[in-house]
């Protein structure tokens, strides 16, 4: 029986499931209505030829009664056919009457779990890539039209497809699915290990001790980690002439066997390879840098209207940048997800270029929504941002926002609060930072990097006339620049017509002398809030004005 050699292993997805589900799960409830549509339940149950086991299932986990209470759920279910292969695949069982150990009974929960979402998401909502909405198990299901185009031929994780899809009910929509999706349990490094087509790759990652770091799930505050892995497979590395580890050891660190010492070539290399941004293919910014596991170091990312470049160079070659395999990309782990490139992927040294710090959508936490907007929580759970004295804060976001990605991160009543900036590459720039002031309940501050004071006061309740605004070459005199054209709230109202948004220039002479993370620190000289959009960065030409043109959403 397969049911012995499951428990460990149903054991340990059952803990890591209950740290994120909490004891007031949204998908249990009983609140029954009545209405002329019928709900997913009796969706379900009006066809039984299809869907009788996953109903049986639905009783057996007692999530029968949450679907026929108000809400608006995404339901992928199985047919019979596909239960019937899942239950003798997991439990060597013909039928869902024939569970009746406690826990397969509560993996079972979970299996319902991942095939859910808490709101309603049409198959005019798949893309490329992951969904943008987690599963009540907290995870990110993704879809693929790698088979071809059409919904009709789109598998949701690389291994289910649609038998029928957007059945409307009157709590949310169906997907027919002819498999039933296996909840995510291992970490990144074991799901590549366990494919088989990187087994050069990770075994670089056990020599150098990458693989247990990119295996944990949760941090030391209980906050999931998150990953991203671009790996050669071993297709790709014997182009390269690397047919086995040794191989790679010689091309990268030959002289060198201290794997586990972060200034050892092979372990740089490696480190290199990972971002604790959650990056499916879709999701790699069109134009900036990505912060890597290696410190002082970054991928450059740049979206043509038909490719992903990675690390194009200004020199204009065709065949200096790395791309994704796509068909060998996009899979989905516990703690984030890994891609195939399309040759040897060395450490690269960019150029200065114009940076925009989105002070809260660039945050690992908030891109895979462990943090919700406008729900307060400690400095603690954030690995990037710090604040005193502790308390909750939150950030806010709202179409009405004239703000990039429409949110702040809408804090007050702090000593101080810092921001750990993405790599930024050696070189001279401008400093600026975007909040939304102009109010007498607004702060002032004092601008710190990397520990030592930069600029003038950063005074939020300045009025359009105390900055000159409109006029530009006023407003330049006295520190600071409108807001952008491009960055609109969603009536298309934009920040540069709001003094409200006015970009203060902390200073235009800037020196990194190195590329590296830093950390700017704004300490309150008089108290107040503080809606804080964004930091950027533009490089200073010499003998020249600084290059202001770069928008972000241009």
């Amino acid at each position: 029986m397969k049911n012995n050699r499951l428990i460990t292993w149903i054991g340990g997805l059952a803990l890591i499931m209950l740290g994120m589900i909490g004891c007031n799960d949204k998908l249990d409830g009983t609140t029954f209505f009545t209405s002329d549509q019928m709900t997913i339940i009796q969706t379900l149950e009006s066809n039984p030829e299809t869907f009788s086991s996953y109903i049986e299932i639905l009783k057996k986990t007692d999530f029968y009664n949450s679907f026929k209470s108000y809400g608006n759920y995404t339901c992928f279910a199985p047919t019979n056919e596909a239960v019937k292969a899942y239950l003798m695949e997991k439990f060597n069982v013909e039928s869902v009457s024939q569970i009746t150990n406690a826990e397969d009974i509560e993996f079972l929960k979970i299996v319902v779990k991942f095939q859910t979402i808490p709101s309603g998401r049409g198959t005019s909502g798949f893309v490329e890539g992951r969904l943008a909405d987690t599963t009540f198990t907290g995870d990110y299901l993704t879809t693929s039209f790698l088979k071809g185009g059409g919904i009709a031929n789109v598998e949701i994780n690389r291994t289910v497809g649609l038998e029928q899809y957007d059945i409307s009910t009157s709590n949310g929509l169906i997907h027919t699915i002819n498999g039933v999706l296996d909840p995510y349990i291992d970490p990144v490094p074991v799901v590549m290990d366990k494919a088989g087509k990187h087994t050069i790759f990770v075994e670089a990652l056990k020599q150098t001790g990458y693989y247990q770091k990119f295996s944990v799930i949760f941090n030391e505050f209980g906050s999931r980690t998150n990953f991203t892995l671009l790996a050669e497979s071993d297709v790709v590395y014997a182009q390269e002439g690397i047919n086995s580890f040794n191989d790679l050891v010689s091309r990268i660190s030959p002289n060198d066997s201290d794997f586990t010492n972060p200034q050892n070539e092979l372990n740089r290399f490696v480190a290199y390879h990972a971002t604790q941004n959650f990056l499916y293919s879709r999701n790699f910014p069109s134009n900036a840098f990505v912060n890597t596991v290696l410190e002082r170091n970054a991928w450059k990312s740049f979206k043509t209207d038909t490719e992903l470049r990675i690390n194009e160079t200004e020199t204009g070659e065709n065949d200096t940048w790395v791309s994704l395999i796509i068909s060998e990309s996009n899979f989905p782990a516990k703690n984030g997800v890994y891609h195939t490139v399309n040759k040897l992927f060395t450490i690269f040294t960019p150029k200065p270029k114009h940076i925009i710090f989105d002070v809260v959508s660039d945050q690992p936490e908030i891109q895979s929504r462990l943090i919700g907007n406008r729900v307060n929580v400690p400095s603690t759970a954030y690995e990037f941002v710090r604040w005193f004295p502790e308390g909750d804060k939150r950030w806010s976001g709202a179409s009405s926002n004239s703000a990039l990605n429409y949110d702040v991160f809408d804090v007050s009543g702090f000593a101080w609060i810092e921001f750990d900036t993405p790599v930024l590459p050696k070189g001279k720039y401008e400093m600026l930072i975007c909040s939304n002031g102009g109010a007498s309940s607004r702060g002032i501050y004092q601008t710190y990097w990397d520990g030592e004071p930069v600029g003038a006061l950063y005074n939020l309740t300045l009025n359009a006339a105390a900055k000159g605004f409109p006029d530009e070459a006023l407003m330049e005199s006295r520190g600071w620049r409108h807001g952008y054209k491009c960055i609109k709230n969603g009536s298309g109202v934009a920040q540069y017509d709001g003094h409200n948004w006015s970009r203060f220039i902390v200073t235009k002479e800037l020196l990194c002398p190195e590329q590296k993370r830093h950390v700017v620190r704004l300490e309150a000289v008089k108290s107040g809030a503080m809606p804080i959009d964004y930091i950027e960065w533009i490089p200073v030409v010499e003998n020249g004005p600084a290059d202001d043109s770069n928008c972000y959403n241009d």
